[in-house]
Formats: C-alpha cells, structure tokens, sequence
C-alpha cells in the first residue's frame, strides 16, 4: 500500500474515478523497483533434499498463494492477530485444498505452531469458500452459510443443519452450496432424461459410460425396475 503512494496522484484519481463512474476499476500502473518502498531484493525455495534453488517465478500461481499465505501465518505468531482470507485456497491442487487447514495449524512461528498451546494458537481466523473441504475442517458453529435473496436482493445467514466438522464432501456440497448429486451438470441432465424417458436399452447404454455416483445407482435402480416389468 506505501507503493501506491509512489504512483503520480493523477493516476490514482484517474483510478478512483473509474470506479464511481464507470463502476470499472482498471489496474494501477506498477511502480519502478528503485522508486517502490518495500520491494524484495531476493526470494529463494529449496526442496527438501536438494541444494539448487527453485525459480519463484516458475512457480504455479497455486504455488504463489500458497507460499504467500504460509510466509503471513508463519510471521505471525502474536496472540491479537484477525487473518482474512478470501477464497485462499482457489488455486490449489485437490490434494492441498484437502490439508489446507491442517498446513495452517501445523506451520510453525517463532512461538511454535497454532496446533499446540501458543499464542498463535489464540489468533482469529476469518475466511470465506466455495469449496466443501474448508468446512469439512469446521465444527458447525464456526460454519456461516451466505445466500442472497434474488428478490430483494438482501443477504441471508445460518448455520448448517448438519455437522460439518468431518462430513464427507457430498453432504457439504448438498448443505452449504445446494448441488445434489455432487456430479458435473452433462451427466446430471442425461440421467435426469434417462430416469423420466429412458427405455431399458438406453439405460444400459448409458450406465455403461458413466462412473460411480448415487445418480447412477439412481439410474441402475430404474433399469432394475422396467426389466423387472417385462418379465
């Protein structure tokens, strides 16, 4: 933020007003490095086991933002500390959204980790998601599920009705973002079609082609069921 006071006032202006007027905000013009207030001279990874440095700059933006976000967690190790986070884990592999949480209270501070009894651990977290592997990490209380009402356009708030601290993640995905089956929307329409016109034949086919999912076992059900009505 003291680098945005090094761009020329016009600019910033320009900027402001871009977003009264136009509601459009374009990126501000990046500072000369000589000119920055805090810049870093030098940034190196090293691989567990290995000697030769990693490139930061052939880093995956995955992990960019990881790297960023444990460098913050672990320069904090004091007991006032509020973190907001929005959506950190948004480019993250699978594996790593998984261990999110778990990376978060077991990264170590100069006053040990937020897992053990530290000052660390006596910090606040804020963070918002559209991911169910956040949640499956939360007790339900600490859970807010957000929706706008399209009419009014006025926001919602609750609390899950289920236990989320270790709930799968189909019962996350079905509680806190309404999408069941948890399956992508192509097969979803086709077995809905299927389940409602489908002859036996073409669910046979069907099934053939289509991984494991409840709807599917949905859909083997229907085939079961009009076979049964020939014999």
């Amino acid at each position: 933020m003291l680098n945005d006071l090094i761009i020329p006032k016009t600019s910033r202006k320009k900027f402001d007003t871009g977003i009264k007027d136009r509601r459009f905000a374009s990126r501000l013009p990046e500072p000369v490095d000589e000119h920055k207030v805090f810049r870093f001279e030098k940034l190196e990874f090293l691989l567990t086991g290995k000697n030769k440095p990693v490139d930061y700059v052939s880093l995956s933006d995955g992990e960019h933002q990881l790297a960023q976000i444990l460098g913050m967690i672990g320069m904090a190790s004091g007991r006032n500390v509020l973190f907001l986070l929005d959506e950190p884990e948004s480019h993250f592999n699978p594996r790593w959204r998984v261990e999110f949480i778990k990376m978060i209270r077991n990264f170590p501070t100069d006053v040990g980790s937020r897992a053990s009894n530290t000052e660390a651990a006596q910090q606040e977290c804020l963070l918002t998601t559209h991911s169910p592997f956040v949640p499956s990490d939360m007790q339900r209380e600490n859970v807010l599920i957000f929706k706008k009402d399209l009419e009014t356009t006025s926001i919602k708030v609750r609390l899950p009705e289920i236990q989320t601290y270790g709930s799968k993640f189909d019962a996350i995905l079905a509680e806190c973002f309404e999408i069941q089956p948890p399956i992508s929307a192509l097969p979803r329409d086709e077995i809905d079609n299927l389940l409602v016109k489908g002859s036996a034949e073409e669910i046979q086919t069907a099934l053939s082609n289509l991984g494991d999912s409840t709807a599917r076992m949905r859909l083997a059900a229907r085939l079961a069921a009009l076979q049964e009505g020939k014999e």
